[in-house]
């Protein structure tokens, strides 16, 4: 503690403008339901950080509140019905009001593959499907049965209604506008759909959408944290791949660190929280290769395609857990790892960052919560990225910072990087990797931090003070510096 790390930037070399856009995303998760304890507050949570972009993704764990259509067509009738997604819909868009947003209809009905028996869907609508999501082999290997269900579920919320397999009319009396229509979610993991597969299941629904919509942008990919195989970014972002006409406007992937590591000698294969820290910013510097990888690639063969990693988070052990045991410190922990992220994917100009995800619960991923379960308040990676989108955005100049007591050395515990806004406005993000504080001092007049750490909990950051220019850093800390005026 007697030792003061020296923060220094370079504001005379601006490294990149940015362009990166922070967000989240909602998935159409139970708690979340019309009638539900947290309902409110949740989504007057998400209408209180303001994202643009938001990505709305009804998800195949609970098929009946994401899926419209259950059952196959038979004997002259349809199953489709959209009332429980219906309010899901109206409640995101409510809460998301003169904002552009994200489609991500993701869920395929399990019986447009080929499975070995029908797959059983329990009667409560909430109840959690890890089943759901079987088959490899389309029954219709052209494509044009899954191509028609997503043009029927855009036809419903863009263009007022259509007309289903017998000849029915469905209307709805809708004209959203979506920004972007992302095609499906992690094809790559459940049904596992390779390159060639994916692209042209791509091309199919893209060209059923497009004039729904002609100012409507689409999202391929969408690959899982798992994926290795660069043959999906090779092959899906090769314009020689698609059909005439068919745009490449952006491409997403997701990554998640976790704490689970390769060890032969143990069970459970979970490290102990004390070195959760270590691990996920190793695989963090891990992702960061990898996106740098893969804007080679793009810029090869499709460098106008916009870049969205539109799912950024950490695990727990046991993300099905219905009894989980997540350490109180890991919340702010994961909140300066997404905005470690955040700092360097903006500086290796990514388009958007997603931060993951807006509510899960004990059973569901509840490590990539943004809010408490029980209670529908913000947690501490809630505020992390509320702290970002107060202080950071597009159109910043990013100028290169350092915290470390030799000048131009690599950053070792405590991450920084700078940001001017267009209003003359200068911020210094830090981030602080380490379970304990750390002290760190301003070359500019800094009078005070605002931070989310461990001593914060699940409030709203919390100002401190700088004397002489120096000021404490806390366990796991997120924190934003303004730059006074003798800056300038």
């Amino acid at each position: 503690m007697n030792f003061s790390l020296p923060v220094t930037v370079d504001w005379k070399t601006p490294t990149i403008t940015s362009k990166t856009t922070l967000t989240t995303h909602l998935w159409t998760a139970p708690p979340l339901r019309r009638g539900s304890q947290i309902h409110d507050k949740a989504f007057d949570a998400l209408r209180a950080l303001g994202t643009d972009y938001t990505r709305f993704l009804p998800w195949w764990s609970s098929p009946k509140l994401a899926v419209p259509e259950l059952e196959a067509p038979a004997d002259g009738r349809t199953s489709w019905d959209f009332r429980r997604l219906d309010e899901f819909v109206d409640d995101f868009l409510d809460a998301t009001a003169g904002r552009p947003v994200v489609a991500n209809f993701a869920t395929i009905p399990t019986w447009m593959f080929e499975t070995p028996e029908p797959v059983v869907v329990q009667d409560d609508p909430g109840a959690i499907h890890w089943d759901y999501e079987q088959g490899t082999q389309f029954r219709d290997p052209t494509l044009t049965e899954v191509a028609e269900h997503f043009e029927r579920i855009g036809r419903w919320y863009i263009a007022g209604g259509f007309t289903d397999q017998f000849g029915v009319r469905h209307e709805s009396g809708r004209d959203h506008r979506f920004a972007y229509w992302e095609v499906l979610c992690e094809p790559d993991m459940g049904h596992q759909l390779s390159p060639e597969v994916y692209t042209r299941l791509y091309d199919a629904v893209v060209e059923r959408l497009r004039p729904l919509d002609p100012e409507m942008k689409f999202i391929g990919l969408s690959l899982s944290p798992i994926t290795t195989d660069p043959e999906y970014f090779w092959h899906f972002l090769d314009p020689a791949n698609h059909k005439d006409g068919i745009p490449l406007d952006a491409f997403s992937y997701h990554f998640y660190a976790t704490p689970q590591i390769v060890n032969p000698m143990s069970s459970a294969g979970n490290a102990p929280f004390e070195e959760w820290p270590g691990l996920f910013f190793a695989q963090a510097d891990g992702f960061l290769r990898q996106v740098q990888l893969v804007e080679s690639i793009k810029q090869r063969l499709s460098p106008g395609t916009e870049t969205h990693i539109n799912e950024l988070g950490t695990f727990t052990p046991d993300v099905m857990n219905p009894e989980p045991n997540a350490p109180e410190d890991y919340w702010a922990l994961s909140g300066a790892v997404v905005a470690y992220l955040w700092s360097r994917l903006t500086a290796l100009g990514i388009d958007l960052v997603g931060v993951a995800e807006f509510i899960d619960y004990p059973g569901m991923i509840h490590g990539a919560s943004l809010l408490d379960w029980n209670t529908g308040e913000p947690n501490a990676r809630y505020r992390a990225l509320k702290l970002l989108l107060d202080n950071f955005g597009p159109g910043d100049t990013v100028h290169r910072a350092t915290a470390s007591p030799v000048p131009d050395a690599p950053e070792t515990t405590v991450h920084s990087q700078a940001f001017a806004a267009s209003d003359g406005r200068r911020r210094i993000l830090l981030v602080n990797k380490n379970p304990h504080p750390v002290l760190v001092n301003f070359t500019d007049p800094v009078a005070a931090i605002d931070t989310v750490d461990t001593t914060t909990g699940s409030g709203p950051a919390v100002r401190k003070e700088a004397t002489n220019g120096e000021v404490e850093l806390g366990p796991f800390a997120t924190a934003v510096a303004v730059v006074g005026s003798a800056a300038d």
